[in-house]
């Protein structure tokens, strides 16, 4: 299932010396010391939802002498007297003790994979340097859209791992817990989270797409978007929050909106009549956003700049999802029949294709320090989120 757009060779020298990045799968070694039922179907869990992305083999008594290259080591034993199970994961030269009560069922299994191999994907994403490509979730549904907090000491994506609608999800690095928030009747999108640690997301608690601001300490809730139309695709960035709103005369459209939090104060920014705009950015003090070009109906990546709108990034390819870094611009672009997160240099203004050798949609990249986050629409079109660490 390919993702629905809103509504409706190189060798280039630059800071780093980037091309095409190679995916190399690491290498993880299941240790079983238990041959009871339950964990048979504990290991052949761990084995499938580890098969994409890493090469897993099981240890057995033979490879006592052999020297066995490996990037993980999960060994599994079973204390039968607490009714627990018990999993020394050692990687990167750290060693995770992870245990838990055994539930008999497989509701319980899935659940406890997700949340081990989670565990140590969260602690190898923040502090190890020996990965180059890395599955960061591994939830049956859908994740998507990651970002990492100012502060560094967060992730948070939306899921729809509470009760099925999408919402705010996310782990704690500091205290290593899992973050939900929870509104049980609206779905949400695009995260954002301030450096107070405010929460801003689109989402349809009133009944409509609105662009919110939730404080986690009181759980108040802000709408900052008109109450009569649709508001999406909010950006956080340095005290503003830049958004997409839809507008109707006779037609309808959407324009780029700013929210100035201190001042409590929405200005509007573009003036195009029969275009959509979506997914605003903030790089050099303008402002980017993606566009779709009426006369061919292709996504493009354009800038407000001069009070004028032109075309940045825009070509025969759709270009989606744009987001400023440094002095690159990452957005996901069709080719080849999948859509592949991209770095654009804006001064040597060449293409770096970052997941080409990934044959899987990927879209929504976040870039944080030297590594990229973005969702990959794969296992039958669910998403899961990725990081490829730049060289």
């Amino acid at each position: 299932m390919k993702k629905k757009l809103l509504f409706s060779f190189f060798i280039v020298i630059i800071i780093f010396v980037f091309s095409q990045i190679k995916i190399n799968k690491e290498t993880v070694m299941l240790k079983q010391n238990s041959n009871s039922w339950i964990m048979t179907q504990i290991i052949n869990e761990f084995e499938n939802k580890l098969f994409y992305s890493y090469n897993v083999y099981k240890y057995n008594n033979e490879d006592e002498n052999n020297n066995l290259n490996y990037d993980i080591l999960l060994e599994f034993s079973e204390d039968a007297s607490k009714n627990s199970i018990r999993i020394l994961a050692t990687f990167d030269g750290t060693m995770l003790d992870l245990s838990e009560k055994i539930k008999d069922n497989d509701k319980w299994i899935k659940s406890f994979t997700i949340k081990t191999l989670e565990k140590i994907s969260f602690k190898r994403l923040m502090h190890s340097n020996n990965w180059n490509f890395l599955q960061v979730t591994y939830w049956d549904g859908v994740d998507e859209y990651p970002i990492i907090s100012p502060d560094g000491n967060k992730i948070l994506f939306i899921s729809d791992r509470y009760i099925g609608n999408r919402n705010i999800w996310g782990y704690d690095f500091k205290s290593n817990k899992y973050i939900n928030i929870s509104l049980n009747f609206s779905s949400e999108y695009f995260p954002n989270i301030t450096e107070d640690g405010t929460y801003i997301f689109q989402s349809s608690l009133y009944g409509k797409w609105d662009v919110l601001m939730y404080n986690p300490e009181t759980n108040e809730i802000k709408r900052i978007s008109d109450d009569s139309y649709n508001a999406y695709t909010p950006y956080y960035y340095n005290g503003n929050i830049y958004f997409s709103a839809e507008e109707r005369n006779g037609e309808s459209w959407t324009e780029i909106y700013k929210y100035v939090i201190k001042e409590d104060r929405i200005e509007k920014i573009t003036s195009l009549k029969s275009t959509f705009k979506f997914r605003p950015t903030i790089f050099k003090n303008a402002v980017l956003f993606q566009m779709i070009n009426p006369k061919n109906g292709q996504n493009g990546i354009y800038i407000f700049k001069d009070n004028k709108i032109k075309p940045f990034i825009s070509s025969e390819f759709n270009e989606v999802d744009p987001i400023s870094f440094k002095n690159y611009i990452l957005y996901s672009k069709l080719k080849d029949g999948y859509y592949r997160i991209t770095m654009y240099n804006t001064e040597t203004k060449e293409e770096i294709p970052l997941t080409t050798t990934i044959y899987d949609d990927a879209f929504y990249p976040f870039a944080y320090n030297n590594f990229i986050l973005f969702s990959l629409y794969y296992k039958n079109g669910e998403p899961d989120i990725f990081a490829i660490r730049l060289p």
